[in-house]
């Protein structure tokens, strides 16, 4: 997955088609705005012309002891005056009125455009884009493009004003001679130049320091962030991390400085070309007022129109190299929008490539399948209540059935009425490689997971079992290789369908920064209002009781960032993460638990099994685990090593292997004597 490359030209025309959809009005009416203060300035030094050479010619002609009277006598004085007032008047209306557009159009953009960036980030399927470091300095450099944007609004107002400042002063500075305009032109061009070429220096250099700013605003994370603050203290690591932040400045500031600085040299030494080239014609006007040739109100507005061209020019430099650089600049935002996921839904009719549910295809909840506000209608009252005796081999049902009674169930508690329309899952040949690495994580794995079975993946820290899980997840596609469900291969289904059957529960699951009620129900959102099917899912995750007691119930803000918002522990947020999952349980075929309990005490550890073996019945289940508590109760058990398959089988006939998995168990357990 590479950046499309986007030139200048692309970057800013796509710009102006932002601003031009996000903030019409405001942009129109700035153009507007700016014609007018464009123009204001060279008629205000053509009637200040007039004025200078009326006064001039009333002087010359008599003396008055009534100044206000003979100036009220001369029409064209006055209508000169009132103009220049006007003018003035105008000027600072207009001021006030551009200061208060720009500000509506900077806020529009803003809002367009971040939430453009926004959209993209969470909407992109592919979680490479946060787990690889050049997509990553994208994502940083498009955050900081946002604010460019809006530089670009203001610079396009400025660059309309100096262009409506340049026409009409080069047009009255051709009329002191033909050869002022192009003199003045000529001797820019080397700025223009040189300031475009430090330009793209510094932005090639701002572009090779994404990777610092990230770290920097990592550090500062470090630093601020509410997850490190007490190990922070506990240890003694603020100035270790302040110092790291400072030199991580440091490197950022010098290299950005040294460019700077060489640029300003050389951009200095050719200004000095450009101030002859303005020199000349203000000395030529000079003489001429001198000579005769030109009157006082002449020099006045020759004077000042050189002076304007100048200024006009400047701007119009200093725009164009801002222009040049915001190009620059916000190109990161659409190499950002253009990107396009590995992961791919299938094209044409999705709703015939899903595979059968055990009603023929149909949501249970869409049919009235579903009981009791939750319940699955699949499962008929088959998940035990807490409190309810577990018997040792898992057939105890809902409100007291014996399953051995009613001969519904299989092995370790499979429905052999659900699994027959279950999803199977068969691995071939599947291999690995994340993006931007060379080495696979997973090699050749070859597997079947059959209907309702539970498959548990162990192995040391870094063996590729959760890597596996995302494969079969479908947060990334494999290298090589197929996953297959029922036969077709996952990618031949739409990944919002995948997702929809799928209920996954990690370790580094989401803590969301919301209600009990948000954080349980965005599991199905659909059931977000649905209080009944949110409180058995919380009871179901056995976290019911800490619910109860909060005086907000269901509506408690859930972290400390909020107001009023409370904590909880990690094994509470645990079951909080079952719970969201049990929210999907009816339309789940497939249940994976990553590392559920890695971080968990044996007494929560034991529970949460509990409530595992409880919501596996009927469903194809894949637990990934370097603790093997739950291997025991699996149908199978996977060995991993080295991103491959090295032993697999039932508990018992592991252990009397011997091998890889007999040594694992065994030293965990010596843990517990």
């Amino acid at each position: 997955m590479q950046p499309i490359q986007i030139t200048t030209v692309q970057a800013l025309r796509r710009s102006l088609g932002l601003i031009i959809k996000a903030a019409p009005i405001e942009l129109r009416n700035l153009i507007l705005l700016n014609i007018i203060r464009g123009a204001a300035p060279s008629a205000v030094l053509f009637l200040n012309k007039l004025i200078i050479d009326e006064v001039s010619r009333l002087l010359s002609q008599t003396q008055t002891a009534q100044p206000l009277a003979l100036m009220l006598s001369q029409p064209m004085l006055l209508w000169s005056i009132a103009g220049v007032l006007i003018l003035k008047l105008v000027g600072d209306s207009i001021d006030t009125m551009s200061s208060f557009t720009v500000t509506s159009l900077r806020d529009r953009l803003q809002g367009a455009v971040e939430g453009k960036v926004l959209e993209k980030v969470a909407n992109f399927d592919d979680i490479a884009l946060f787990e690889n470091p050049e997509l990553l300095n994208i994502v940083e450099l498009a955050k900081t493009g946002v604010s460019r944007i809006q530089q670009l609004a203001f610079t396009i107002s400025m660059t309309i004003t100096g262009i409506f400042i340049f026409i009409p002063s080069v047009s009255l500075a051709a009329a002191i001679a033909w050869w002022v305009p192009p003199v003045i032109l000529l001797s820019s061009i080397p700025s223009i130049y040189i300031e475009r070429k430090y330009t793209k220096l510094i932005w090639r250099v701002q572009k090779k320091q994404a990777k610092i700013t990230r770290e920097m605003n990592l550090s500062a994370r470090v630093l601020t962030g509410e997850e490190y603050a007490k190990e922070l203290r506990l240890f003694g690591l603020q100035e270790l991390w302040l110092k790291r932040w400072q030199g991580q400045f440091v490197q950022f500031f010098s290299e950005m400085q040294a460019i700077r600085k060489k640029g300003a040299i050389i951009v200095l030494l050719w200004s000095i070309l450009s101030r002859i080239g303005v020199a000349l014609p203000f000395v030529y006007v000079v003489i001429g007022a001198l000579g005769g040739r030109y009157t006082l109100g002449d020099l006045a507005l020759y004077s000042g129109l050189i002076v304007q061209v100048e200024n006009s020019l400047e701007l119009l430099i200093n725009n164009y190299t801002n222009l040049y650089d915001i190009a620059l600049g916000v190109s990161p935002i659409f190499q950002l929008l253009d990107m396009k996921p590995e992961l791919q839904s299938p094209l044409g009719d999705v709703a015939s490539r899903l595979p059968s549910l055990p009603d023929g295809g149909q949501d249970a909840r869409a049919t009235g399948q579903l009981l009791g506000h939750g319940q699955d209608a699949r499962a008929t009252g088959q998940l035990l209540s807490h409190g309810q005796d577990d018997h040792p081999t898992g057939q105890l049902l809902g409100h007291g059935q014996d399953a051995r009674a009613t001969g519904q169930l299989l092995g370790h508690g499979q429905d052999a009425r659900a699994t027959k329309h279950k999803i199977g899952i068969e691995i071939k040949h599947l291999s690995f490689c994340y993006p931007g690495s060379t080495k696979n994580t997973v090699t050749d794995i070859n597997l079947t997971i059959n209907p309702g079975e539970m498959l548990v993946f162990v192995g040391e820290n870094g063996a590729g079992k959760t890597t596996l899980g995302k494969l079969l997840g479908r947060l990334y596609d494999p290298s090589e290789g197929t996953i297959a469900w029922n036969g077709k291969d996952l990618r031949s289904y739409s990944l919002s369908y995948v997702r929809s059957r799928i209920a996954y529960v990690m370790q580094d699951y989401a803590r969301f920064p919301s209600t009990v009620r948000e954080n349980v129900g965005f599991g199905d959102l659909l059931s977000l209002s649905d209080d009944t099917a949110i409180n058995q899912a919380i009871s179901e995750s056995g976290i019911s009781a800490k619910v109860n007691s909060l005086d907000k119930g269901l509506e408690t803000p859930l972290g400390k960032q909020l107001e009023d918002g409370i904590d909880l522990s990690g094994g509470q947020w645990q079951r909080i993460a079952i719970a969201r999952a049990l929210m999907r349980l009816s339309t789940a075929e497939v249940l994976i638990f990553d590392e559920p309990t890695a971080a968990l005490d044996p007494k929560t550890e034991h529970e949460i099994y509990s409530i595992f073996r409880q919501i596996a019945v009927g469903k194809t289940t894949i637990v990934i685990s370097h603790r093997l508590g739950l291997a025991k109760i699996a149908d199978r058990i996977a060995v991993m090593e080295n991103g491959k398959i090295v032993e697999i089988g039932t508990h018992d006939k592991l252990i009397a292997a011997k091998g890889i998995y007999y040594s694992m168990f065994t030293r965990q357990a010596s843990s517990y004597i």
